[in-house]
Formats: structure tokens, C-alpha cells, sequence
């Protein structure tokens, strides 16, 4: 057995019944009577979750297939205090997801957990309720890892050897899958930027009959489908119809050469986006509507990108940038406010997650990229409907995003291949 009469609970095996009984609470309760933010979809999967694992004939791995915006973090966090893990292990596909997912957990700021932001906690039991959280980008990381409750890994794949390993994102750097032994509850998050064969491989390093293991993904991974039962599954439809992300219109863009628009490119792209900017905010009326452009890893093109934009003629647009200094950060705060000028903000990596302006609603890409990771994470900025909206029962405006056909195609993909690091810290 994983547990022993003299181990200290976690967090989640003190908090259980309380986070238990109030998502049951909540999921009965009607709109205008809700004492949280948390999505009815989220609580459902939770509770779907556990019903699985309270089944004693239930296999003890299961698939929550959630699109891309639908809240797969926020599910994440709360499964652990339903589910009464002790130790939870999450495998994270990319650099961006694991930082966000630390935060969600409330790892670096209590104030940014996923239960405080959506009213589930107060700020005085923070402490009683909040996990010891951790990233591992390193195995230099690993030395006191047995004080958290949840570890974080950003992993690209896995060995299975007499002594299995998990292979990092990054440098590839590896670390000894053994020293997880008394983690009870994996999570595989963002699972379809996995091929098939690394599900298995997870599935035969870390299967055991006391464990938990739960894949979340936005599109099923067709093998895995047939082996693994589906706990739950929400349609990317029905949240467009519960309002809660954008139904997306792509177009594909055709460049001489992506990293390095000309002018003339560029001048067509930017009065494309001002022409629906302006009809997005016919569409809904109160809110100031917003662009973001994803450039080449380089920050003097990222500043001269929105440089050209902002002196461009007739354009009466303002552009400004997201790069690694302190500018950015107060470009960023004057970006979500509701300024009719600065329209559109240019970025190299900077932003694909965990930026939560929901009144970005146009996104273009105008660089090459090799991380499905990045693309989707960037596209995950402008699905998200505005919350300040008049009335928030009317239909949001389409998110239109611009760039290489081919990355859209792979768009909530069952990946191809192993995940190569998306590099997004801009350093």
C-alpha cells in the first residue's frame, strides 16, 4: 500500500469531503444562485472522475477529453481533492503548460490558484488548503521533491528500460521514473500533443493497481479510446453553444516569407484585422476588441514589427510589443485595458499561455513554427469569450485566426510525434 497508518495526509485527503460536497453543491445550484466561477462542465468531469475510481471493477486509467479553452487546468487542480490523492505526479508536454500549471495550483502566487480566482477559497485558509507545488525542468530539481504534494514535469518522452525513465523537455536531460513511487495519482495533461505509442508507454511505467491515472485531451486518441475508458467528454460545439469559448474562423495566409514580411504583406494583414476588429465590435458593442501577432524569436524584429504597424498610413491602429523587459510588462497592463487605440500586440513566444485578456479575439501567425505545443497554446488566446460583455447570454463574436494551413490542420491533433520543447521563456 501506498500509505501508512503514521503518513502525514496531503492537502487533498484533508480537503476531500469539504471541495467534494461543494462542487455537488454548486452543480445543483442555478445560474444566478452560483457561489463559484467554476464551468458546470468542469464540476462534471470532476464528479465523473470520481465515480470511475470509486468503481472497485473500474480500470484504474480513464480519458477526459476537453477542446483547447475549455478549462482542463482548473479540472486538473480540483482532481486531486475529489480523488483524495497524496502525492500527484502531472506530465506536462511543454514549458508554457507546466509554468501555468504550477500557477493553477497556486505554486509562486496563492492569489493566482485556481480555486481562489474562481471563488472556491478564501485567502485565509490558503494555507490549509493549498498544496507544496513544484516544476522539474531539471534533475537537479528532484533532490527535495519528497516535500510537495504535487510535481510538475515537463517531459518529452519516456524509456522503458529495466530502470524506466522520463526523458526532459529541453536539454533531454533524464530522471528516474522510480522516484515516484509514492505518487498515487498521474496526470497526463494536454495528452494529443503525444503520440500513441508514449501514451502506452506511460501507461506501462506508471500502471499499478493502487494508482490513478488520468489523461486529459482535446481530441481522442483513437487507440488509446478502444483500451481506456472515457470518463468524461465535452463536444468543442457545446462549449461554443454554453458560450464559455469562440467558435474559430482560420485563414490561411500565403507570404514570400513568413519570418520576414514585407511591406506590402504586412499592410494587407493589418487592414484585414482592422476591418474585423471594427466589425467584431459592431457585433458586441461595449467591448474593445483586440489583436495579437506571434513573430520569430527576435526581439528588435518583435519591437520593429509593431513599429511598422503603428506608423503605418491610414492604419490608425496602435501597436505595441511583449518581449523580456520591463517595458513589456507595462505594455501588457495598458494592452487589457479598454483602449480604442492599441489594438494590437506583437509577441515572440511571450503570452501564448496563461494571459487571460479575453478580448483578444483575432490572432496571427506570422513565423514559422515547429511545436504544435506553441501553436495551439497561441491560438488559445483570443477562443476565450469576453467576460465583459452587456449580456453575457448573447452570442460572442467568431475568433478569426490567421496563419500556415498546415499548423492549423494539426490543431487538437493526436500528435505525430514526441514533443519538442516550445522554448517559450524569450530569455
Amino acid at each position: 500500500m501506498l500509505k501508512s497508518r503514521n503518513v502525514q495526509k496531503s492537502k487533498f485527503e484533508l480537503n476531500q469531503q469539504n471541495i467534494l460536497e461543494s462542487l455537488k453543491l454548486e452543480s445543483e445550484r442555478d445560474a444566478e444562485s452560483k457561489e463559484t466561477q467554476i464551468y458546470n462542465h468542469q464540476i462534471d468531469a470532476v464528479l465523473a472522475a470520481v465515480k470511475h475510481f470509486n468503481n472497485a471493477e473500474r480500470p484504474n486509467i480513464g480519458l477526459i477529453q476537453i477542446p483547447t479553452g475549455g478549462g482542463k487546468s482548473g479540472i486538473i487542480s480540483l482532481l486531486p481533492y475529489a480523488l483524495g490523492s497524496h502525492k500527484v505526479l502531472v506530465l506536462s508536454p511543454g514549458k508554457v503548460i507546466t509554468k501555468q500549471l504550477k500557477s493553477t495550483f497556486g505554486g509562486g502566487d496563492s492569489s493566482k490558484s485556481f480555486l481562489f480566482e474562481k471563488k472556491v477559497i478564501s485567502k485565509d485558509i490558503f494555507v490549509d488548503v493549498l498544496p507544496a507545488v513544484c516544476a522539474i525542468k531539471s534533475p537537479n530539481e528532484i533532490a527535495e521533491m519528497s516535500k510537495y504534494e504535487v510535481v510538475i514535469v515537463n517531459a518529452q518522452k519516456f524509456s522503458k528500460t529495466a530502470n524506466p525513465q522520463i526523458i526532459l523537455n529541453g536539454k533531454h536531460e533524464k530522471i528516474s521514473a522510480d522516484i515516484f513511487e509514492t505518487f498515487d495519482t498521474i496526470i497526463v495533461d494536454e495528452a494529443h500533443h503525444y503520440p500513441a505509442k508514449t501514451w502506452s508507454d506511460i501507461i506501462d511505467i506508471f500502471n499499478r493497481a493502487d494508482r490513478k491515472i488520468i489523461f486529459l485531451t482535446a481530441t481522442p486518441n483513437p487507440a488509446a479510446a478502444k483500451s481506456y475508458r472515457k470518463i468524461f467528454e465535452i463536444p468543442r460545439r457545446d462549449l461554443e453553444e454554453l458560450r464559455i469559448i469562440r467558435k474559430i474562423e482560420f485563414k490561411p495566409l500565403t507570404l514570400e516569407d513568413i519570418n520576414n514580411v514585407n511591406d506590402d504583406e504586412l499592410r494587407d494583414l493589418a487592414f484585414k484585422i482592422k476591418e474585423v476588429l471594427s466589425q467584431q465590435d459592431n457585433v458586441v458593442t461595449n467591448v474593445c476588441h483586440k489583436a495579437m501577432i506571434l513573430v520569430k524569436k527576435d526581439k528588435i524584429y518583435t519591437k520593429e514589427m509593431a513599429q511598422r504597424l503603428t506608423n503605418m498610413s491610414t492604419l490608425d491602429l496602435k501597436a505595441t510589443y511583449c518581449i523580456s523587459d520591463v517595458q513589456s510588462k507595462r505594455n501588457y497592463e495598458l494592452f487589457d485595458k479598454n483602449d480604442s487605440r492599441t489594438r494590437i500586440m506583437v509577441v515572440c513566444q511571450k503570452l501564448t499561455e496563461g494571459y487571460d485578456n479575453h478580448n483578444v479575439s483575432v490572432c496571427a501567425v506570422l513565423r514559422n513554427i515547429g511545436s504544435d505545443i506553441l501553436f495551439s497554446q497561441f491560438i488559445g488566446r483570443c477562443i476565450r469569450v469576453s467576460h465583459d460583455r452587456n449580456n453575457p447570454q448573447l452570442n460572442d463574436v467568431t475568433a478569426k485566426v490567421y496563419g500556415p494551413k498546415g499548423m492549423y490542420d494539426r490543431f487538437d491533433k493526436i500528435a505525430v510525434a514526441d514533443p519538442e520543447d516550445d522554448d517559450g521563456d524569450d530569455e
